[in-house]
């Protein structure tokens, strides 16, 4: 007879959050990917959830996964606009347009970052990265 045990309560946000960096640092992009949902699934009005789901899109990106990196960034912007993680999230999204063909767009939104965020490592990223397209940065 199986005995009717309550559900385990979650892992605290500080120790779901800290295996998901170990575990993306380490190349465990699976379990990351796990980590970071289970963390907005729980935790997702806390001031780490943009950048749990920043991981989820970089998680993606590294694994060549262009489509759902781009709407795992997409959804830093949308739902954490004032997180410090919506430049580089705008940064690779434009990343992942060039991936996925889509220059114009790509031009597009490197050109935004290099103008919204000047003097960044992602400005300068992007710029490189329109040089590269054969675009100006203006």
């Amino acid at each position: 007879m199986a005995s009717s045990m309550p559900p385990m309560p979650p892992p605290s946000a500080d120790v779901l959050y800290s295996n998901g960096l170990r575990d993306i640092n380490g190349k465990h992009y699976d379990l990351a990917g796990q980590e970071f949902s289970d963390y907005l699934k729980y935790y997702g009005g806390t001031d780490l959830a943009s950048n749990a789901q920043f991981y989820l899109g970089e998680i993606a990106y590294m694994q060549g996964e262009f489509p759902q990196a781009l709407e795992a960034y997409n959804k830093v912007l949308t739902n954490y606009p004032k997180s410090f993680k919506t430049a580089p999230a705008r940064m690779r999204k434009g990343f992942c347009l060039v991936e996925l063909g889509q220059k114009a767009a790509a031009i597009r939104e490197l050109r935004a970052v290099v103008r919204e965020y000047p003097g960044t490592d992602e400005a300068k990223r992007s710029s490189a990265k329109l040089k590269e397209l054969g675009a100006t940065a203006g």
